[in-house]
């Protein structure tokens, strides 16, 4: 048998095996944006004045499908080099000018550009601002399918074909209604959610001593936790922000 000075000095040199972690429960109130009543039915004339107002936003720009070909020149080739690539590319121009001239079967076999090469010099859609300064004012400035003659950009001389223009066009306003109303109602939304939490905000510097006061005044319910540790639990007590100022 173990007498109860002997458990006595068990325990007291055993303490650290019977301690429990420390618990707490916290009482809160939450105030969620997505909670909020926000009036949907928006006037058309605000609707319409928005689309006004959106400028280029909603417009499409021109697009271009174009191939090249691409005859490589180094940026510090000498003389020579630079007459031979030029010169090759004129002689692919002259080559694609001739009738039954097939463009793509030419890239594949003359263009050196691995990225386009193996698809016969396509590039797929082309917008203003995605390509070299000189080869895309060649292009843009091209008013029909065609094959430009030779341009020489950073990379080597390119002979461009211009195979289909998209023109710009310019969505119509019930196109774009949905979102325009969706933007509308979302900005609603963060202003009323901005005011409640201020006035949040207010009501517990006046009375920081309970929720009561914050939660009557905003219609909002107080809500437990379940008792957690510092490992944190389920709900807001698993955010970290949360835990450290329980713990703290």
């Amino acid at each position: 048998l173990v007498d109860d000075k002997d458990a006595q000095d068990y325990y007291d040199g055993h303490s650290a095996d019977f301690m429990t972690e420390e618990k707490v429960q916290l009482d809160y109130i939450e105030l969620k944006s997505a909670d909020l009543v926000v009036e949907t039915a928006i006037d058309e004339a605000t609707l319409r004045q928005r689309y006004e107002d959106a400028g280029t936003r909603f417009v499409e720009p021109e697009q271009r499908l174009a191939s090249h070909i691409l005859i490589r020149l180094d940026a510090n080739a000498d003389a020579d080099a630079q007459k031979a690539a030029l010169e090759k590319a004129q002689k692919l121009k002259a080559e694609l000018a001739l009738d039954g001239a097939d463009f793509s079967e030419v890239a594949k076999r003359e263009s050196e550009d691995p990225g386009s090469r193996a698809a016969g010099g396509d590039l797929g859609w082309l917008s203003r601002g995605l390509t070299d300064p000189a080869f895309e004012e060649t292009l843009f400035a091209m008013s029909a399918a065609g094959v430009s003659e030779p341009v020489k950009s950073a990379e080597g001389w390119h002979v461009i074909q211009l195979r289909e223009i998209r023109p710009e066009v310019t969505k119509p306003f019930d196109s774009v209604r949905a979102e325009l109303e969706a933007e509308v109602v979302n900005e609603e939304r963060e202003r009323l959610f901005s005011d409640q939490l201020g006035r949040l905000v207010d009501a517990i510097y006046r009375d920081p001593t309970t929720l009561e006061t914050a939660a009557g005044e905003l219609g909002l319910q107080i809500q437990k936790t379940e008792l957690f540790t510092r490992v944190g639990g389920t709900g807001i007590a698993a955010n970290a922000t949360v835990l450290a100022a329980a713990f703290s």
